[in-house]
């Protein structure tokens, strides 16, 4: 792992998928990062009464050689403590300060997206997307404005892209795939029974598959050949998840425009099309 990630981020999105001993440890770092820094290895398993074998397997989990490596990466990670404190918005807050959450949160949730990104999965993506002869993008609920977004931003430059967002249709349309196609899927937290299994039935079929969330070890990628993965901390707003869908939207505009360029010759000619045929219904 990259030790210029935020570990504690890290930690963070993968806490649902750990196991009982693993979420003790999780919980005991995210809660003391400071003391983590300063304390060996042979205290913190007293402390927490486990055994150092435990400690050592879940750095592992979370992507370090051991605990030293672990230790490191937390040095790094609290030298902007600012960027580790996160506001949640509660009832009392006045519409100013909403304001100032909800658009703190925002520019944080990007700021960690951006150091997340793993650069040999983005390239992966732009790769199967310019051979790919169908591009499917897959979402439902709130990740259905997302699928549907990214669908008239690449059919604007001329790819075979289409979107679906009924659940229903999601698994038929799947189903009609084969190896020249590729299936993108958009869920937050990846655990989306009808997302999921759509891109079962599209990698069944020979299709290339593909995620977009923000949770690492989901069930969504598993099933993925590609993964872009935005691991956040976000305020949450009524239990939903806002500032993500930024970070989503971000990586959609990311690879459309990564894509735009190796196809330019072609997409100039797509979009001054485009600009000729809607300037003619503007006012």
């Amino acid at each position: 792992m990259d030790n210029n990630r935020n570990v504690l981020l890290i930690i963070k999105s993968l806490y649902p998928s750990l196991h009982r001993v693993e979420k003790k440890i999780a919980g005991f770092i995210l809660e003391n990062p400071e003391t983590i820094i300063y304390m060996p290895i042979a205290q913190m398993a007293k402390d927490l009464e486990v055994a150092e074998s435990s400690i050592v397997r879940f750095c592992k989990i979370i992507g370090f050689d051991g605990f030293k490596q672990l230790k490191i990466s937390l040095v790094k990670s609290l030298e902007n403590p600012e960027k580790i404190i996160y506001e949640d918005i509660n009832k009392n807050d006045s519409q100013h300060e909403i304001i100032n959450k909800v658009f703190s949160s925002s520019i944080r949730t990007l700021q960690e997206s951006l150091q997340t990104i793993d650069e040999n999965q983005f390239t992966m993506a732009v790769e199967a997307m310019l051979k790919a002869k169908r591009i499917e993008f897959y979402g439902v609920g709130t990740s259905s404005t997302l699928a549907q977004d990214a669908y008239y931003r690449f059919m604007r430059i001329g790819l075979p892209v289409y979107a679906v967002v009924d659940p229903h249709v999601c698994r038929v349309s799947a189903s009609t795939m084969d190896n020249t196609c590729l299936a993108i899927a958009i869920s937050y937290k990846g655990r989306t029974r009808d997302t999921v299994e759509t891109l079962e039935i599209a990698k069944s079929k020979g299709a290339r598959t593909m995620c977009i969330t923000c949770f690492p070890q989901s069930p969504i990628t598993k099933v993925s050949d590609i993964q872009i993965i935005m691991p956040t901390s976000e305020a949450k707003i009524m239990r939903e998840a806002i500032s993500s869908r930024i970070a989503q939207i971000a990586i959609i505009d990311s690879l459309y425009t990564a894509v735009a360029l190796e196809k330019f010759d072609t997409v100039v000619d797509h979009i001054e099309d485009l600009s000729d045929i809607l300037s003619s219904v503007r006012l």
